[in-house]
């Protein structure tokens, strides 16, 4: 008895399939966890917070407390929890569509020819929501990022941090898809250059 030869269409559907599951299952997991009542974290400026720039007190000589510190609001406004949804929610969504564009793209591969014109278009449009959408995403958690920080303090300082690691990966993705898109069109053009001539 021989091993089964892998389909690695199908392996990769519903492998692409777990992690959209996942993703879900994360994202209700967070909203549920604040509508609960979960507090919400943010970063502030250290300044910020009277006393806690310049400390010293627990830590090795030459070590202060400097630049931002984690805080815990503990029952947040609704717009608070509107604006700290705005700093991760819109990376998962961009990723749901990338990956649900994929399991579609998969599955249409798998029932008809693959190199197909619309196999194509549909990688590229998967390329297009991760460059455009993972960067406006990005845009979007950053000023949220910024919102909230704001609200959270008596000054309204502002404080950051740019997920640089997170953009790259939206901008490899995209660009990959262009890539696998431009191979098959490639083929696709080939092949009908081969049946034009036989």
């Amino acid at each position: 008895m021989g091993l089964r030869r892998p389909d690695w269409l199908a392996e990769l559907q519903g492998l692409v399939a777990v992690a959209l599951v996942v993703l879900a299952g994360i994202v209700v997991f967070n909203v549920v966890a604040l509508v609960a009542g979960g507090g919400v974290v943010a970063r502030v400026p250290a300044e910020s917070v009277a006393g806690i720039a310049g400390v010293t007190d627990g830590l090795r000589p030459g070590v202060v407390v400097d630049g931002d510190v984690e805080v815990l609001v503990a029952d947040p406004t609704p717009g608070q929890l509107v604006v700290y949804q705005l700093t991760a929610l819109p990376a998962f969504a961009v990723g749901a569509a990338v990956l649900g564009l994929l399991w579609s793209a998969l599955r249409r591969a798998r029932r008809e020819d693959p190199f197909a014109e619309g196999t194509v278009r549909r990688l590229r449009l998967i390329g297009w929501v991760a460059l455009v959408g993972g960067t406006t995403a990005q845009l979007v958690q950053l000023i949220a990022s910024l919102e909230l920080t704001a609200r959270l303090t008596a000054d309204r300082a502002w404080s950051t941090t740019l997920d640089l690691a997170q953009t790259g990966l939206f901008l490899l993705v995209g660009f990959g898809f262009f890539a696998v898109a431009e191979i098959l069109r490639r083929g696709l053009t080939m092949r009908t250059e081969l049946e034009t001539l036989v």
